[in-house]
């Protein structure tokens, strides 16, 4: 019974140890996950979220990265990017910004598209 007893002791200390380990690498991981992005990171658009969204779009369904779909191309991309009201994006929040286009955003875009047109036609 003694050695039963003592056998249950060591096995439940190791157990223990494992999980002391365990917290510990899971604090290390939540800590490096939540290191702030110096602002040099980001890539500062004079846009609002439903006119960057609108620019991904169009450059996505216009055959931009044609071995990227929405999502992927949004998770490698938004990250990155800020605006005035923003430091970075998730892709599952800038997907809200889809409801918040109306015909203002639409029109800067397009003329956002058509001085790049004719930046591109003065080119030598």
């Amino acid at each position: 019974m003694r050695d039963t007893r003592e056998k249950w002791e060591v096995l439940i200390e190791l157990l223990t140890g494992i999980q002391t380990e365990l917290q510990l690498l899971n604090a290390l991981i939540k800590t490096t996950k939540k290191v702030e992005r110096d602002s040099q990171d980001f890539l500062f658009l004079p846009f609002k979220g439903s006119e960057i969204y609108l620019l991904e779009k169009a450059f996505l369904d216009s055959g931009g990265c044609p071995n990227e779909n929405y999502k992927t191309l949004l998770e490698k991309t938004v990250p990155f990017l800020a605006n005035r009201n923003q430091k970075g994006f998730s892709a599952q929040s800038f997907c809200k910004y889809s409801d918040k286009v109306d015909p203002e955003a639409k029109d800067n875009v397009k003329r956002f598209l058509q001085r790049m047109i004719r930046n591109i036609d003065s080119y030598d």
